[in-house]
């Protein structure tokens, strides 16, 4: 296979990565040639060739080259050595890997040499927050996101990814969730699209079904099957009563599969005596161990509202109800579902009191395993949202600022830009992903970062 010179000046990310590691691997960089800009073992021509233009961290071009024999040496270092350095690279300098050689294809499209890049990204990199705005409340902004780092989130990262392309110009997108560095979103309900900022490559999703009369309300969730390696989207539809919100009758269920590529129906329906769900799933955390939740409310005319939790098993793609605990079934107190240390958890409170309990099921599916982890007293006005992936609380405060609080070092962090209210924000924690979306299109808005194409 010919050595594809168009992406040579990825070498010179590969030989810094070099000179960092510790012995035998900086020995081995004794036998690379110095990368210039103009190599003196090739003429004028061949160096024009051979070269590129890649941003340095400024966003300034930089032109580099390599050799044919530096090439050569990098694909002689040992697979280790080769995999320590390429998990570091970012996915799409990866992609374009691929096309130096066989071998360095071969290595790089293995299954585990993926996982072991998410497994870097997610415990390695600094974090990267997109914050997606909704239709209403982001009216009169342009911008349906803001990218910042979970460092300095008061900072605003400009042009850092690209969204899917809308066919209606006038709608602005919806996030679904997110997991392992794939977005789903939906441009209206027709429109889904699965994507990997990272790559920048989207797949949109088939035609699913859409009730063509009456009223009703449409939820779907994205979630991971770890056992079929295998990423779902699940679509519920509830036919609303003349009451706006309150579902007199479920549709059957459709489950899209990213492997299989198709929606199917599936044959169980969503539990027919739960007549609302409240879908404020803020922080896209669910989903990643197999599992989707829902807050559902149960009419009770004698008992009042009832809560409890739908569960859906996306390996068996079956339903289940998970109970609350106990002590915070009261009907008034406020609670928010989410992911606190790779388990479930509820988020409870009364409104306008500043006391905050947190409780986390230790072993999934048991309602006796429910815990009181976390107790707060300091969050009066403001409304809580959920846990990010590292265990930080997510907040809206009083002049509907995102705050991302810590409990450990007890320290809090603002976003900059103002939320227009509680239930308008979406938070997505960026990955470097190397997971690709099957039926790849290259289908983005113009503005590309450097992540873009």
């Amino acid at each position: 296979m010919p050595y594809d010179w168009s992406h040579t000046a990825i070498m010179n990310n590969i030989r810094d990565l070099l000179t960092r590691l510790v012995d035998p691997a900086s020995r081995l960089i004794n036998g690379l040639t110095e990368i210039n800009e103009e190599p003196q073992n090739v003429s004028q021509e061949a160096a024009q060739d051979n070269s590129t233009g890649v941003p340095d961290d400024g966003g300034n071009i930089l032109s580099i080259s390599a050799t044919r024999s530096e090439i050569q040496h990098m694909e002689n270092l040992p697979d280790d050595l080769l995999i320590n350095i390429f998990i570091r690279l970012p996915a799409k300098q990866l992609v374009q890997l691929r096309c130096v050689s066989k071998s360095w294809s071969a290595l790089l499209s293995q299954s585990s040499f993926a996982k072991s890049h998410l497994h870097h990204s997610i415990n390695n990199n600094d974090r990267i927050l997109f914050a997606f705005y909704d239709n209403e409340s982001s009216s009169s902004d342009p911008k349906p996101f803001t990218s910042h780092p979970s460092r300095s989130p008061h900072l605003e990262l400009t042009n850092f990814i690209k969204l899917p392309k809308s066919g209606d110009t006038t709608s602005r997108i919806i996030i679904i969730g997110s997991i392992h560095g794939l977005i789903c979103s939906h441009y209206g309900y027709d429109v889904i699209h699965i994507w990997n900022p990272s790559l920048s490559a989207v797949s949109t999703l088939p035609p699913h079904h859409i009730p063509s009369r009456c009223s009703y309300e449409i939820y779907f969730r994205f979630g991971f099957d770890p056992k079929t390696e295998d990423y779902k989207v699940v679509k519920i539809i509830g036919l609303t009563d003349t009451l706006a919100d309150v579902v007199k009758e479920w549709l059957q269920v459709e489950v899209y599969s990213m492997k299989k590529g198709s929606w199917e129906f599936i044959t169980q329906r969503f539990p027919s005596h739960i007549t609302n769900i409240s879908d404020d799933d803020f922080v896209c955390v669910d989903g990643h161990d197999g599992h989707l939740h829902w807050h559902g409310y149960v009419d009770k005319i004698e008992e009042g509202e009832l809560e409890t939790i739908v569960a859906f098993d996306l390996g068996s793609e079956t339903f289940c109800e998970i109970p609350f605990p106990d002590p915070i079934l009261d009907e008034k107190r406020l609670k928010v579902l989410g992911v606190l240390g790779g388990k479930l958890c509820v988020m409870s409170w009364y409104k306008g009191n500043d006391v905050f309990e947190v409780w986390v099921m230790d072993e999934y599916g048991v309602a006796q395993s429910w815990i009181k982890h976390h107790f707060f007293s300091q969050f009066i006005d403001k409304v809580v949202c959920g846990f990010t992936s590292h265990n930080e609380i997510v907040m809206v405060n009083a002049d509907f600022h995102n705050v991302l609080y810590d409990p450990i070092s007890d320290k809090a962090k603002f976003l900059e830009k103002n939320c227009h209210g509680s239930n308008s924000v979406k938070i997505v924690e960026y990955i470097d992903s190397l997971v690709w979306v099957a039926c790849v299109q290259h289908e983005f808005v113009d503005g590309a970062g450097e992540h873009g194409d």
